[in-house]
């Protein structure tokens, strides 16, 4: 996803691009992703809130760019999302957070558990209220790569799928392009994009890009009755209605290394807590389970811009879980900086600040 839209926002401002893909564009963490767009509800000064909300606020008008582009209805919408309490401490949580929005004019707030069940009468009867979040938004993640890298194809970027990065190419202190299993490729920039791989790469040349994988798994659901009309979400993890009736079910949190397999024992726990919640989707059909590394950095926040010490090196990554929601101000900003425009935002963002630390 993100190095899809970064080809798109540069492709879109006229620079000549190139986007390597290992495998199938969008097949790994973006892929197996929930599609939720959330942005923190309390708004703050804080580079990784700015950038929350500024990315927020631009889907509306990139989704529709991309439908006039390339075809693809990327399946945004504004559904509102719900905050199931189910022990006391999470009521007074929410309680208190929803105090809190009030003070700051937010939208958000606190509904009982008759409130809930009037809003989605197939929530359990276990749960003790909810906190409504009327502002969170969804897109559907594997539409949003197809068309983001439809688009930049459409805009002059050539995607070059199955194609596998083994090595940077140098000279001194420039990297001067990206070597393949048989071939190189030379370029003025290079963007490393690569998830939780990213860190391989830079370490090639010596470069430190402090990089993990951590796995989550997502499942997808068929009710056999009537879906519900917002996100579910709770500390166990959120349940996310698609245009099609179908179910995001999901996501684990895993810190077992380069390990994407789909495991028996997390389907079983995720359907555990879903069916729990949701006791009508004890009936609903399993349509697939996919599992995905996501790229965490050690504050899980982005790393973007110049890889410190190289000249022509660049990395996007680290986004962790908010991949989706991040894409296209990362694309945005990348391009800034490969086209020269300002990009205070992303001075907050450099990889180099582990180093500096």
């Amino acid at each position: 996803m993100i190095g899809c839209s970064i080809a798109y926002y540069l492709s879109k401002s006229g620079v000549k691009v190139t986007l390597l893909e290992r495998g199938q564009i969008g097949m790994e963490a973006s892929n197996a992703a929930s599609g939720v767009l959330s942005s923190p509800l309390l708004k703050s000064d804080d580079p990784y809130t700015r950038m929350s909300f500024e990315s927020l606020a631009m889907f509306p008008d990139l989704a529709q760019e991309l439908r006039e582009t390339c075809g693809v209805d990327v399946e945004f919408s504004r559904c509102g999302e719900l905050g199931l309490a189910l022990t006391d401490d999470e009521v007074r949580e929410y309680q208190g957070l929803g105090m809190k929005v009030a003070e700051a004019g937010g939208s958000a707030r606190w509904m009982d558990f008759e409130s809930v069940h009037d809003y989605e009468p197939q929530v359990g009867p276990e749960i003790l209220g909810g906190f409504y979040m009327p502002e969170v938004c969804k897109v559907n993640n594997q539409r949003l790569s197809l068309a983001l890298a439809r688009s930049a194809e459409w805009h002059g970027a050539q995607i070059m799928q199955a194609t596998e990065v083994v090595g940077l190419v140098r000279s001194g202190l420039k990297i001067t392009g990206v070597r393949l299993p048989d071939d190189e490729i030379y370029a003025d920039n290079v963007i490393l994009a690569a998830g939780p791989w990213t860190h391989a790469l830079a370490e090639s040349v010596g470069g430190d890009i402090p990089v993990r994988p951590v796995r989550g798994l997502n499942l997808n659901l068929q009710p056999a009755g009537r879906s519900f009309q917002s996100i579910i979400h709770g500390s166990w993890g959120m349940l996310v209605p698609r245009a099609d009736g179908s179910i995001i079910v999901g996501a684990t949190v895993e810190e077992v290394g380069f390990d994407n397999r789909v495991s028996a024992g997390a389907i079983q726990d995720v359907l555990e807590v879903a069916t729990s919640l949701i006791p009508s989707l004890r009936d609903a059909t399993l349509n697939w389970a996919l599992a995905g590394l996501r790229p965490g950095s050690p504050d899980d926040a982005p790393m973007l811009g110049a890889v410190p010490g190289w000249d022509g090196l660049m990395v996007a990554t680290g986004h962790y879980r908010n991949g989706i929601l991040l894409s296209p101000v990362t694309g945005k900003l990348m391009a800034d900086l490969i086209t020269g425009k300002d990009t205070e935002m992303i001075d907050h963002f450099s990889p180099g600040r582990f180093r500096e630390q």
